[in-house]
C-alpha cells in the first residue's frame, strides 16, 4: 500500500499543483473534498447531484489554479467556486 505524504505547507503544495503535478492535485483534493461536499450539499440535497457539482467544481479549481494569487484563503477560494457551481447546477435543473 502506497502512503501519500501529507504536506505541512499548503502553499508549496499549491505551487506544485499549479505545474500540473497530479500527486499534488490529488492531495489537495483529498484535503478539501469532504468539506466542499458539505458546501455543495447545503445547496443540493441529493447526494449524487452534490457529488457531481463538487467534481465539476474541482475540475474548475485545477483548470484555473494558475489564477489563484495567494492573497486570501485557498479554502475560501475553492468554496466560492463550489458555491457558484452548485447554484449553476440548480439553474440548469430548472430549465
Amino acid at each position: 500500500m502506497k502512503v501519500i505524504q501529507l504536506y505541512k505547507n499548503e502553499t508549496k503544495l499549491i505551487k506544485r499543483a499549479q505545474t500540473n503535478n497530479r500527486e499534488a492535485q490529488h492531495v489537495l483534493y483529498e484535503l478539501h473534498a469532504p468539506k466542499m461536499l458539505s458546501v455543495c450539499r447545503y445547496y443540493i440535497k441529493d447526494l449524487q447531484h452534490a457529488e457531481e457539482a463538487m467534481l465539476n467544481g474541482f475540475f474548475k479549481v485545477f483548470k484555473n489554479l494558475k489564477h489563484f494569487k495567494s492573497e486570501g484563503s485557498f479554502e475560501g477560494w475553492i468554496r466560492r467556486i463550489m458555491v457558484r457551481e452548485s447554484i449553476s447546477f440548480l439553474r440548469q435543473q430548472k430549465k
